[in-house]
């Protein structure tokens, strides 16, 4: 009788091993904490990143277990029924541990399990290490208090900007690590339109070279992205598109850049809580800069009129605003690849892009530059 090698023996059982774990797909093991006690009961939810709900599960003494399996690993958002609690999780096809607390708004949250989530951890770690090395949290008090001068503000201006170079750094610093993780992969999807057209294209060829990646759906997102966003790079003239304001009155793009020195298409909605929080920010750059010439046209991603008007009013929002209530599915959205809100271009009165993907410190620093 003819032996097996024992090597043959050996990698057949690691193939057996490794197919019944993947055919098991995940686990998620979590335990959530209030005042550093376990609470007693509760309802978590698992959101796909399209904010859809992909599973949920019952708390019973601070302890929940999610099940399930997915294709290929994905951000999925953890959040806790009855609060604004939430932390993300690089889910795929492994066994994972959550320890996180309520008081914390889940911003503790310790994940483990996975090799994408491993990646991710290690870039939570730097972003960290670098708030505490530029003590971020007192400087972003420090630039919020009306009392802090013009001066401070752009000094802290200039080390928010060093603070944002520093992690886009650490990004891509674990993409060059890892450059064809799903962690890469995802990155690239969720930055497309912040990363130069040429490295994106780089990165990307690894993945279009690879047998794993062959119709996948997030490569296909990045070529299409890529096309439109070589159309909408500063210099390019902004593609013009019309749609339907308060009143149900077509607004079109160019009519309004065309009146005006600079305006800011501002992408938002009503359901955004940090489009909400910057409103009042918004509000005082729009009325130390409008005598001077500029205009700002809000492009609202909702899909209920009562709450974007409701919002309007509430926030007190004296500039043009325009939704075609078609929520993600907006047309302007896909001509300028808006991958998140709140979100700033701006143009000339020619419609050429000037800026895009501004932050509010960084637009008042150039309308200060340009209409003062």
């Amino acid at each position: 009788m003819n032996r097996l090698p024992f090597g043959y023996i050996v990698f057949m059982c690691m193939v057996i091993i490794s197919g019944c774990r993947f055919s098991q797909g995940y686990t998620v093991r979590g335990t959530i904490l209030s005042e550093l006690s376990l609470i007693d009961s509760g309802t978590v939810y698992l959101f796909n990143s399209d904010m859809s709900v992909a599973d949920t599960g019952k708390i019973e003494k601070g302890k929940f277990l999610f099940r399930g399996r997915v294709d290929n690993p994905d951000i999925f958002y953890l959040m806790v029924e009855g609060s604004s609690a939430y932390t993300r999780i690089f889910l795929e096809n492994d066994d994972f541990t959550l320890t996180a607390s309520l008081d914390k708004n889940l911003g503790d949250a310790d994940v483990k399990g996975g090799e994408n989530q491993a990646i991710y951890n290690r870039e939570r770690q730097k972003e960290q290490e670098i708030a505490q090395k530029y003590k971020f949290s007192e400087l972003n008090a420090e630039y919020q208090n009306p009392l802090t001068s013009p001066k401070r503000k752009s000094e802290i201006a200039k080390i928010f900007n060093n603070i944002q170079a520093e992690l886009i750094n650490c990004q891509k610093e674990l993409m060059d690590e890892y450059p064809l993780s799903f962690y890469t992969l995802k990155n690239l999807v969720n930055n497309v339109d912040a990363l130069p057209v040429e490295e994106t294209e780089r990165r990307l060829a690894n993945f279009l070279s690879s047998e794993n990646f062959t119709d996948n759906a997030d490569v296909e997102i990045i070529i299409s992205a890529l096309s439109q966003l070589k159309l909408i790079q500063p210099g390019m003239k902004a593609p013009d598109f019309a749609i339907p304001d308060r009143d149900s009155v077509i607004i079109r793009f160019s009519d309004v850049y065309s009146s005006n020195k600079l305006t800011i298409l501002d992408f938002w909605a009503s359901w955004c809580a940090p489009c909400r929080e910057v409103h009042a920010q918004l509000r005082a750059i729009y009325e130390e800069f409008k005598p001077s010439g500029l205009e700002i046209l809000a492009v609202s991603f909702d899909n209920s009129k009562e709450k974007w008007l409701q919002a309007i009013e509430e926030d007190n929002l004296p500039w043009i605003h325009v939704s075609d209530l078609r929520y993600w599915s907006s047309a302007p959205r896909d001509l300028y690849q808006i991958t998140y809100v709140p979100q700033y271009i701006i143009v000339d009165s020619k419609g050429i892009i000037q800026k895009r993907r501004l932050t509010e410190i960084e637009m008042e620093q150039y309308l200060g530059e340009v209409l003062r």
